[in-house]
């Protein structure tokens, strides 16, 4: 009876073991570095990463078509109304951008951190504070100007720029 009993409690003590081997490695699968929830995580940043370029895009397009109409109506030339200068007023007066800073607080020229909470709130999966930072570090969205294009970066939290695309300045009718 008492050898039953000392195989039945090796025998728990296996089946425990056991489970928690299986439930270490379940959590890794889940939670690891390239568990399911950091691939979903990269996947669900890599799409707003896109719908952030869009998104600002399609504002930058409004506002075209709202000066369009205005000139028309008007008897006034687009040109005049509509400059490179006049959309950037417009996308800091209404706050989808800011002017980004350097460590001194002062104004970096040509370059704008894109506020994505004033973009649409389902942008980025991650939340971003004011100044772009993350516990871990910073991710900012920016636009830089390069030569004559203004151009859309995604910045990591290690500093590495990918560029995402162009600010359509001029849209097309």
């Amino acid at each position: 009876m008492r050898k039953d009993a000392g195989f039945s409690i090796i025998g728990l003590i296996i089946t425990i073991v056991i489970l928690l081997v299986v439930a270490v490695i379940a959590i890794n699968k889940i939670f690891g570095d390239n568990g399911i929830v950091s691939q979903y995580k990269e996947e669900d940043t890599e799409y707003n990463k896109n719908e952030v370029v869009e998104n600002i895009n399609f504002i930058i397009k409004e506002k075209y078509f709202g000066d369009y109409k205005y000139a028309s109506e008007n008897d006034k030339n687009i040109n005049e109304i509509y400059t490179e200068n006049a959309v950037l007023v417009y996308l800091l007066e209404s706050k989808y951008i800011e002017h980004l800073k350097d460590i001194n607080d002062n104004i970096v020229e040509n370059e704008y951190y894109i506020n994505t909470e004033q973009l649409n709130r389902d942008i980025v999966s991650y939340e971003v504070n004011k100044n772009g930072s993350e516990g871990n570090g910073t991710k900012v969205f920016k636009i830089k100007k390069i030569e004559t294009k203004y151009m859309i970066y995604f910045v990591d939290k290690y500093g590495e720029e990918e560029e995402l695309g162009e600010l359509i300045m001029h849209p097309e009718i």
